[in-house]
């Protein structure tokens, strides 16, 4: 334990930690204790538990001049705005001198190194850092491709067949014709998670959607001429009942409703997630096999995922000017980047929540065979995966994640699948200005849009199409791309 020791005598720090309106720093957190006994470094909570609004309560935290030591946030750029003000102190001489499992993370991570730093090259924040490629897969009903008959689709044609198939030959069994050949729990999100299928990337981030980089220029996916030609096909598969009719209203339940009542075939979701549904319905749904699937090569000749599991993440913590203890905080942020603090971090206490097996660490049974709560839950609970400055491990989620999803990421991740994600650039305060007030009309306007063509309210035709783009082009859709270019070259520098 003493080889993490930080100071000889006990030391409290003050932390402000209130994030998506729910986590809340807990001073009695189990695992904080272990990391206490470990460095002799105690942390002491700030944040009112009786707040709901983390925005708000770091805003007041601010306002009020009373800064604690350490200083957990969810919006870096507003971070790092405030540390180029002075409220947060510059960490790269502290993690230069203090820091070496930082140094060594950074050096080793030159992305995750780029994103923390601000817009002036200079580091106020240090990020959550997750692990593992994949996120969101292709899944289908293969008891009833074995029904039919039918292999899984390779091209967005036979992807066009399977669902016309799924919709008229009635694989669940039950006379009827009530399958919804393809349904999303995401709304608009699932209808963006089809445009691949013609070659047009939707953006799988939510917050940057429809933005990717071709060969070093920023483009915008809605903007672009092979936009029609996706949105003519999908408003095409809307009307003949080969996507749920309520895609755009039913939201989160809809792959607990439409699985669980045998008639959902194909989704397009998180591997881990939509895979414990072969779990779920076992004994409801005689032969059930929701299973992953290739992605059929698109009108392109390309199979491709667009989604990707962030390998950055704006959460994160960062040291007030004010601390009279900036080399004890550094050293304590480092300790989480440690083998033994990433370990605890990833997966708590050695003897109650897993055990060591051959070296490596492994949930105990009561940890994953819990009905009541997900692993996640249960270390959340006593201070685990909490979303300050750490590098999450894969291995934590693997040990129970079930092994059809297993397959689908290593299927995704081996064949090269996944299509490289936009990075996570920063803004300038009058850049960010500029571009939520210029996205916030031209996203606005694209969604109505969208919803209105897939739904048939109006038209996909040369006309509206070209009316479609002047309005963007109005809205400030160039003026947008080009504030985007300039901040993209600037992190890629």
């Amino acid at each position: 334990m003493s080889g993490h020791l930080i100071v000889k005598d006990p030391l409290e720090l003050t932390i402000h930690m209130h994030y998506t309106d729910t986590f809340i720093y807990d001073d009695n957190w189990p695992i904080f204790k272990e990391a206490e006994a470990m460095t002799n470094i105690k942390l002491k909570g700030t944040a009112s538990k009786a707040s709901t609004n983390s925005k708000e309560l770091f805003n007041t935290m601010m306002a009020s001049g009373k800064i604690p030591d350490l200083v957990h946030h969810q919006i870096k750029e507003q971070y790092d705005s405030l540390g180029i003000e002075g409220a947060f102190l510059e960490l790269d001489g502290l993690i230069e001198e203090h820091a070496p499992n930082i140094k060594k993370f950074l050096s080793e991570h030159p992305d995750a190194a780029k994103f923390m730093k601000a817009y002036n090259g200079k580091t106020y924040f240090l990020n959550f850092t997750p692990d593992g490629p994949a996120a969101k897969g292709w899944f289908v009903r293969q008891d009833w491709l074995d029904k039919l008959g039918l292999e899984q689709p390779k091209t967005v044609d036979e992807l066009h067949a399977l669902l016309k198939a799924f919709k008229e030959k009635d694989p669940n069994g039950n006379g009827v014709n009530d399958e919804i050949p393809y349904f999303s729990r995401t709304k608009l999100d699932g209808i963006y998670d089809l445009l691949i299928q013609w070659g047009v990337r939707g953006g799988a981030d939510a917050a940057k959607r429809g933005f990717y980089a071709d060969n070093g220029v920023v483009k915008y996916g809605m903007y672009e001429p092979g936009y029609k030609t996706a949105i003519e096909n999908i408003a095409k598969w809307y009307k003949e009942g080969l996507i749920d009719k309520e895609i755009f209203t039913r939201g989160a339940k809809a792959r607990d409703i439409l699985l669980g009542d045998n008639i959902g075939g194909i989704t397009h979701d998180w591997f881990a997630s939509t895979a414990n549904f072969n779990d779920i319905l076992a004994t409801k749904i005689p032969g059930f096999s929701f299973g992953p699937m290739t992605p059929p090569a698109n009108t392109e000749g390309k199979v491709v995922e667009e989604s990707s599991r962030k390998q950055t993440h704006a959460s994160g913590w960062g040291i007030s000017a004010a601390t009279k203890h900036p080399v004890e905080a550094i050293k304590y942020m480092d300790f989480w980047f440690s083998e033994e603090g990433r370990r605890l971090m990833n997966f708590g206490i050695e003897g109650k929540h897993y055990d060591l097996v051959d070296g490596k660490p492994k949930f105990k049974e009561s940890i994953l065979e819990n009905k009541e709560k997900t692993v996640i839950q249960q270390l959340q609970e006593e201070g685990g995966q909490i979303e300050l400055a750490f590098h999450q491990d894969y291995a934590y989620e693997e040990q129970w994640t079930n092994a059809t999803a297993l397959k689908g990421i290593k299927e995704y991740i081996d064949n090269g699948y996944i299509m490289e994600a936009y990075p996570p650039i920063s803004y300038t305060d009058e850049e960010r200005s500029e571009f939520e007030e210029l996205n916030a009309g031209v996203l606005t306007y694209v969604e109505e849009k969208l919803q209105r063509w897939v739904l048939g309210v109006e038209p996909v035709n040369d006309e509206t199409f070209s009316k479609y783009i002047k309005e963007l082009e109005d809205l400030g859709i160039k003026d947008l791309l080009a504030l985007e270019q300039v901040a993209y070259d600037r992190y890629m520098k």
